[in-house]
């Protein structure tokens, strides 16, 4: 009998590991922090069984903080940026944004009061090139709050991954601004406002892990 082979995937805060075998293909998600873990548990019985393309799950524990979903296959949005054609990649750009404006009507809908990812970003897209379709991952970070901060978090983002302010990089961001603002009558003020905390936000992470960096370096010739 064939053993299930387990492979560790990305993840800066829980430890994330695929399983694969007895015609199973799974990840099993261990959350480090409960309330994250109780806020994605939460989040998967309100979007499911919705038109919204999210791994399917089939199983939690409560006392381990664990929930497993079903493995789709496919790459991060991220990688996919500028190395995929132009036409294709602006098509999944066009369909990230139609997920999120379904995200967040259902969410408005279901929850009585406008939720946000919170933690927005394109490795928590994935593109199953066989369906030619977009998968979100990840809801331990959503809460109540203005579309405006995703949007302004992700547009950041979008500027900012390497190689930054590429041309397609700018084109990119403001497919996606325009598509969420004509969906969602967003507040230009306000998104200016959250565009600006973020690239603090972010400018601040970058200096202390470069100064982390700087420090572990030094240490190795001391």
């Amino acid at each position: 009998m064939n053993k299930l082979i387990g492979e560790q995937l990305p993840s800066k805060k829980n430890l994330v590991i695929r399983k694969c075998g007895h015609n199973q293909d799974i990840v099993v998600k261990k959350f480090s922090d409960p309330d994250r873990f109780r806020t994605e548990k939460e989040m998967g019985e309100i979007l499911k069984d919705t038109e919204l393309f999210i791994p399917p799950r089939l199983a939690w524990d409560e006392k381990e903080y664990t929930i497993v979903y079903s493995y789709i296959a496919g790459e991060p949005v991220v990688d996919l940026i500028e190395e995929t054609e132009w036409e294709k990649t602006r098509a999944i750009f066009t369909q990230i944004c139609a997920w999120l404006v379904q995200f967040y009507r259902l969410t408005s809908q279901k929850m009585g009061c406008q939720y946000i990812l919170g933690d927005i970003h394109l490795r928590n897209f994935i593109y199953n090139e066989a369906a030619a379709d977009v998968y979100g991952l990840d809801f331990e970070e959503c809460r109540p709050g203005r579309i405006e901060t995703d949007a302004a978090r992700l547009w950041v983002f979008i500027l900012n991954y390497d190689p930054a302010f590429s041309q397609r990089k700018q084109l990119l961001a403001a497919l996606v601004k325009d598509n969420l603002f004509a969906a969602l009558s967003l507040d230009e003020s306000l998104f200016k406002q959250e565009v600006a905390r973020e690239t603090a936000e972010m400018m601040k992470r970058r200096s202390i892990r470069k100064e982390s960096d700087s420090k572990e370096e030094e240490g190795k010739f001391n």
